[in-house]
């Protein structure tokens, strides 16, 4: 036992990351190097204290509410990998986190090793990249817009008749232009969303109308595909708490995305249900469906299965990361399953409008405005 001690403890030490021991009682009974340079404390003064001593002050009683859940779960399992967090240094700074929870046996009882590691360098150049991608997202958008704007009334006659030829290139012009400034808008949204800059203007909002709007403005793009739309909904009336706009802007996605991988002559069945507190808006394809590989992927930013067809269908590969942030602020959640006989299912749910969310709406929609 004593060799095995001592080999976890070589383990522990040898690290990369920083690696923490903590007791049931919350105390750190094991530190590594890594957790000494980290957090600034030679570890004679971090053994036996509390490991709030490494939480900023203000997080400190919900820290210690969490790991007392965390202790008393009969289920106790690996947790909270990738999870970001905030550490105190002991100079006072704070310092962005990921950490990682693997609860143990030791011979002095039931302990929860800690892996803790510094994200301040990936969150700076996550910064610095956001920063360049709105900077050219924004100083591009204008001109394109202008130069689509052209373009259209080009193909449209507005110069006078043009060639076969001339048509024929400019209406691919036309349309990789157009296809530029969908991906800049979309870019733009994003960032707008991740930096808490976009509005939400929270009412009561009958879905069905909501969605026979979205519906009606995507039939033409539907049609380009050769693909029709149904709807289904109950003959009562639905309403969510939600953004109109927003909410639109979510089904629209789903629906380009369901019209750009139906086959040809296809349908997508649009379907809205009462699931108590909540509303649920299902988008159904007949398309090839998502490869198992790319499944786990499907909601990152910029993530397009590695597919002829999806390839050729282009698209920005952020439409339904957008969904996903756009529900999340909603209150709602979204996913996707396989459906039968083919194709794929996507889901949202948001919260069904109750009386008593009137004042609370009002309150959210003044504390969303965006800042100009």
């Amino acid at each position: 036992m004593e060799i095995a001690d001592n080999l976890f403890r070589l383990a522990v030490e040898a690290s990369p990351s920083g690696m923490l021991l903590i007791d049931g009682e919350g105390r750190i009974a094991l530190v590594n190097s890594e957790i000494e340079r980290l957090f600034g404390y030679p570890r004679d003064e971090l053994l036996g204290q509390s490991v709030e001593l490494l939480v900023p002050e203000a997080a400190r009683s919900r820290h210690v509410q969490l790991r007392v859940a965390f202790a008393r779960r009969s289920d106790m399992r690996r947790l909270g990998a990738g999870r970001e967090l905030a550490g105190r240094h002991k100079g006072g700074r704070e310092i962005p986190l990921e950490i990682a929870l693997n609860p143990i046996e030791t011979r002095d009882g039931p302990a929860v090793l800690c892996s803790v590691l510094d994200v301040s360098e990936r969150k700076r150049l996550d910064r610095l990249k956001d920063d360049f991608v709105s900077t050219v997202s924004h100083e591009l958008r204008t001109p394109l817009t202008s130069i689509a704007g052209s373009l259209a009334l080009m193909v449209g006659g507005a110069a006078g008749p043009l060639s076969e030829t001339m048509l024929r290139l400019l209406t691919i012009a036309h349309k990789n232009s157009e296809r530029l400034v969908r991906l800049i808008n979309d870019i733009l949204d994003i960032e707008k969303i991740e930096s808490g800059r976009v509005t939400f203007d929270i009412r009561r909002v009958d879905v069905r109308v909501l969605v026979e709007q979205a519906i009606e403005a995507n039939r033409a793009f539907a049609d380009s595909f050769g693909v029709h739309i149904r709807l289904t909904a109950p003959a009562e009336r639905l309403d969510a708490r939600a953004d109109a706009d927003r909410l639109v802007q979510v089904v629209t996605n789903l629906l380009s995305n369901a019209a750009k991988f139906s086959p040809f002559g296809g349908e997508v069945r649009v379907a809205i249900a009462d699931e108590g507190e909540l509303i649920r808006i299902s988008v159904r394809d007949r398309g090839p469906g998502i490869p198992d590989a790319f499944k786990s992927r499907i909601f990152e930013k910029f993530a397009q299965a590695d597919v002829a067809d999806a390839r050729q269908k282009g698209g920005t590969g952020l439409g339904l990361n957008i969904v996903r942030q756009i529900v999340t602020r909603l209150g709602g959640e979204v996913g996707f399953a396989d459906a039968p006989g083919g194709g794929t299912t996507f889901a949202v749910t948001v919260p069904r409008w109750r009386t008593a969310d009137a004042g609370s709406a009002a309150h959210a929609s003044a504390d969303n405005k965006e800042v100009a």
